[in-house]
């Protein structure tokens, strides 16, 4: 049987590690980078023989490889949920910048999507999301947009879509599927919660998504025209509920519509040009 030392000296360990330009040996006796002044090798106290060690700036080129190899998979991860998400040009326009903030109610809204998004590490270690909740047409999915598009900027995975578009036939019947896709985004914008009441089936897909979620401790932003959840009697729906209002903050968002508001707009503006 060979010895450690044959085995050592087999596999050609020379007394000193190879020195680059600009290295030196050190008062210890030892190698070391002449660009951080640590030590390259060590010296084994049993035989006397050097090998090799990773000096601090080669460790420190290696966390910035790992580094830009995360970031590399975060962003392959942000363009993957973006190409599989909800998003049209309606969406890409749902920014801070065009947040129009003009009453108090609009300037609390403004703040408190500005602040889930400052504040994003600490909501995600949380799991705390939120559920805009009102009349529609009050720019609900509108601050669930600005949200997801600030942080879809910042990298981080952000899957959005529908409810209609959830409990469409075009996700077929692969439910495994549809929930892995959903756990990949560090957050889950589902847009019109309460559309999937019209059919026991469309609720129980919805019912399984929220539950998946829920125990994956992954925040959610829920947008829904539900105003009046204390009515509820159907016990399933309880149980949704209960695990909406347990991890998403509730934000009221009422008063007139913006939309029709803008539809007015427009109407009146086209009248005024053809009646000159």
């Amino acid at each position: 049987m060979q010895s450690i030392d044959d085995i050592m000296a087999h596999m050609g360990l020379p007394d000193h590690i190879t020195a680059e330009p600009g290295d030196f040996i050190g008062d210890d006796d030892l190698v070391h980078c002449g660009v951080c002044g640590k030590a390259k090798e060590h010296r084994l106290k049993y035989n006397g023989r050097f090998v090799p060690i990773i000096c601090q700036c080669r460790m420190d080129e290696l966390a910035r490889e790992e580094a830009e190899q995360q970031r590399q998979m975060e962003l392959k991860r942000v363009n993957e949920l973006a190409a599989y998400s909800l998003i049209d040009e309606r969406f890409r326009e749902s920014t801070f910048d065009n947040f129009i903030a003009d009453t108090p109610e609009d300037q609390h809204v403004l703040r408190i999507c500005r602040n889930y998004v400052d504040h994003w590490d600490e909501m995600l270690a949380n799991n705390a999301g939120l559920l805009f909740y009102g009349s529609p047409g009050t720019g609900k999915t509108f601050a669930a947009s600005c949200i997801a598009n600030a942080l879809m900027e910042r990298r981080v995975p952000v899957l959005v879509t529908s409810i209609v578009r959830l409990t469409a036939d075009t996700f077929g019947d692969d439910l495994n599927e549809l929930l892995y896709r959903m756990n990949t985004a560090r957050l889950l914008v589902l847009d019109d919660f309460g559309a999937e009441r019209e059919t026991s089936t469309k609720a129980e897909q919805v019912f399984s998504v929220i539950d998946a979620r829920y125990s994956a401790k992954k925040p959610m932003i829920i947008t829904t025209n539900l105003k009046d959840f204390k009515t509820e009697t159907n016990v399933r729906r309880l149980r949704v509920y209960d695990r909406i209002f347990e991890v998403c903050k509730p934000v009221k968002m009422d008063g007139e519509s913006k939309r029709r508001a803008e539809g007015q707009k427009k109407r009146d503006s086209i009248r005024a040009i053809l009646e000159g």
